[in-house]
């Protein structure tokens, strides 16, 4: 997520592989024991503070976790994240497990499972499948299902390009790309741009964009058709952040799109017939520190923001999907301000629609990176006829990082539930999360 994200080399995904074969090959504990690791402990429910479930003398049994190390206390990404070091040595990734996954602990003997690594699933929520991911992906997106089909954005020295996914849980990154995301005239200078870590979808056709340096920054989405390869339009869109995708129209977090101009917003790109039309949706405060995040519920409420202007500290509002409609039609945009908080209690860095509602990373800052304390959920409920209000819910906690062993590095929706991208020793995963049947 964002510049933060962590890279693993393919022994770590190796690793992973390795596991799940293993799972299946053995079909089980055997012999009527309880357990032969960590992972077959996933069903005991979240350990409490301070506590994990690992598997000792074939018995899942809680143990206390001590993060406390030569390299405790440390920044993450100092030098041992696996995102900066490029398998120097300090990377759990390349080192077996004896070094540190996040950068800020001693993570060796930690117990850990093979999906959820150190992060504990908190009640409310049940893990379903997971699929190795690609350390080069730095975005994914799902057509509405019940099959689902993913796409790809992924990141490389030479550029970013857009991939098949193929069919959840069956990942595998296609051979040939749909198309660059980069515009002609940047394709040859492809490090003078900067990624915009999101890829949406609009039923037929997926986004994703980048912006180059300049004050307004300067940038441009592409547009690719799902179905075919090297059939894209470029767009421009200073600023662009963040976007989502519903039937025929993406809503892009941005400065500008096309040859609407303005202050950052949120602009609509209206994609039912060429050419595309545009027009700006959502209005954010005068000043504002930055672009935000964007999501959009399995009901239609859509959640945007920016950043503040003296801390820059992320905020999101809810918007129902019947005021984005009238912004649309009337160019009249909605005043962000004046629509239900979200109020999540800390910055985030990443936003995804989950059921009905959305869920954000949250965290903060360190001197390097963005540090991931927990994956919460805040439902989102429609007003009632009349023009009431959307009712936001309070938070509920997803998932808890107890320690920087295992990173959060990705949201993205999967129908009615969530897919977050996880790494750490076993190499890079997307886990998919579902809230529990009542």
């Amino acid at each position: 997520m964002r510049t933060d994200m962590k890279r693993m080399g393919t022994k770590g995904q190796r690793a992973a592989l390795m596991g799940a074969l293993l799972a299946v090959v053995l079909g089980g504990t055997g012999c009527g024991d309880e357990c032969v690791d960590s992972f077959d402990c996933r069903d005991k429910g979240a350990a409490p503070e301070g506590q994990a479930w690992a598997c000792v003398e074939e018995k899942c049994t809680q143990v206390t976790v001590d993060i406390e190390g030569s390299d405790a206390g440390t920044d993450a990404g100092t030098g041992t994240d696996a995102g900066t070091d490029a398998g120097t040595g300090t990377d759990a990734g390349t080192d077996g497990g004896t070094g540190t996954d996040g950068g800020t602990a001693s993570c060796g003997p930690l117990p850990r499972e093979q999906v959820l690594g150190t992060l504990q699933l908190q009640t409310g929520f049940t893990v379903a499948e997971s699929a190795p991911l690609s350390p080069e992906v730095i975005a994914v997106v799902s057509t509405p299902g019940p099959t689902y089909v993913l796409f790809a954005l992924r990141e490389t020295a030479g550029g970013r390009d857009v991939f098949p996914l193929d069919i959840w849980p069956d990942l595998m990154l296609g051979d040939e790309a749909l198309d660059t995301v980069l515009a002609p005239a940047d394709r040859a200078r492809p490090n003078a741009t900067f990624p915009s870590y999101f890829l949406a979808y609009d039923g037929t056709r997926l986004l994703a964009g980048y912006t180059k340096s300049g004050s307004p920054a300067p940038g441009s989405v592409a547009v690719l058709d799902a179905s075919k390869r090297n059939a894209t339009d470029y767009v421009n869109a200073p600023g662009n952040y963040t976007a989502v995708g519903t039937t025929d129209a993406f809503f892009i977090n941005s400065g500008g799109l096309d040859t609407v101009s303005g202050d950052l917003g949120v602009y609509a790109l209206v994609t039912s017939a060429k050419p595309y039309s545009a027009a700006k949706v959502v209005d954010f405060p005068a000043q504002v520190g930055a672009s935000g995040f964007s999501a959009i519920a399995e009901n239609g409420i859509a959640v945007f923001g920016y950043a503040a202007v003296d801390t820059y500290v992320n905020v999101a509002h809810a918007v129902s999907s019947t005021k984005l409609a009238e912004a649309l039609s009337s160019r009249t945009p909605v005043v962000l301000v004046n629509e239900p908080k979200v109020d999540v209690g800390s910055d985030f860095n990443a936003a995804a629609g989950f059921g009905n509602g959305v869920a954000v990373a949250r965290g903060a800052y360190g001197a390097t990176s963005f540090v991931v304390t927990d994956v919460s959920r805040f439902s989102l409920t429609p007003g009632l006829g009349g023009g009431q209000p959307i009712s936001v819910g309070t938070r509920a906690a997803v998932l808890s990082a107890t320690d920087a062993c295992t990173n959060v590095d990705l949201l993205s929706s999967l129908g009615a539930d969530l897919l977050v991208g996880v790494t750490d020793v076993n190499g890079r995963r997307l886990v998919r999360i579902q809230q529990a049947r009542q």
